[in-house]
């Protein structure tokens, strides 16, 4: 499949292999060669229906990255087909939930003889072996956790915005600049509290504003300070 959409984003694009090739040159590929991926695109299969040659992961980021497209889209293209190959037991997902379950928003499921999804909740290894949606609860975690990172952190730098902007245009004292930064500190703490989530699950934390930071410590929002670096905005 994913020789399939290579072939399909770099014909949309008018570039022929050659060009590709040299596109993931400059991008600092320069083994996927003319010939790697015309083997790629064209490469015979065996009696099997195997691909003689397959597309390593990171030859899948980097075709992304020279094609401009999203990596999933290269493994999952939504819009375009109604299942996706995949393992006997799935029975043929739709691309969505499976590009879902590959992003972590929904648990492994497969297609019953009905067609219907069904969430998998078999032992892994057997009847005995691990819940395998239990387990996918557990590891799945962090994903969740980086979403509302990005979802409060978005709210927070529209607070500040709105914030800085009150300030400008009312002063300190004015009503609407209280009311912004009463909004501001909400937004905060609600920030606050996913990176303390993430300092509890041992989580890499990036770097953040040095206000924010600021702000964070003086209110004491956060459980361990010295864990939340401040963005180096320097050139």
């Amino acid at each position: 499949m994913v020789a399939e959409q290579v072939r399909a984003h770099r014909t949309r694009l008018g570039l022929n292999r050659e060009q590709l090739a040299e596109e993931c040159a400059r991008i600092g590929a320069p083994e996927l060669t003319y010939a790697a991926i015309t083997n790629i695109e064209t490469g015979r299969r065996d009696k099997d229906g195997k691909r003689r040659r397959e597309v390593t992961v990171d030859e899948l980021m980097t075709f992304a990255y020279a094609l401009g497209v999203p990596p999933l889209l290269l493994m999952l293209p939504l819009g375009s087909m109604d299942r996706v190959p995949s393992p006997a037991k799935w029975g043929g997902l739709h691309p969505h939930y499976a590009w879902q379950w590959v992003t972590g928003e929904e648990p492994p499921a497969f297609r019953d003889e009905r067609g219907r999804t069904v969430v998998d909740s078999s032992g892994i290894g057997g009847e005995e072996g691990p819940n395998r949606t239990g387990v996918w609860r557990q590891v799945a975690v962090p994903t969740e956790v980086y979403r509302s990172l990005q979802a409060t952190q978005a709210a927070l730098r529209h607070a500040s915005g709105q914030l800085h902007f009150a300030q400008a245009r009312h002063g300190e004292d004015a009503d609407a600049t209280r009311k912004a930064r009463g909004a501001y500190l909400d937004r905060l703490q609600e920030f606050a509290v996913v990176l303390n989530e993430m300092t509890d699950l041992g989580l890499n934390i990036p770097a953040c504003d040095a206000r924010w930071v600021d702000d964070m410590r003086q209110f004491d929002m956060l459980k361990r300070p010295e864990a939340v670096q401040i963005l180096d905005t320097k050139d």
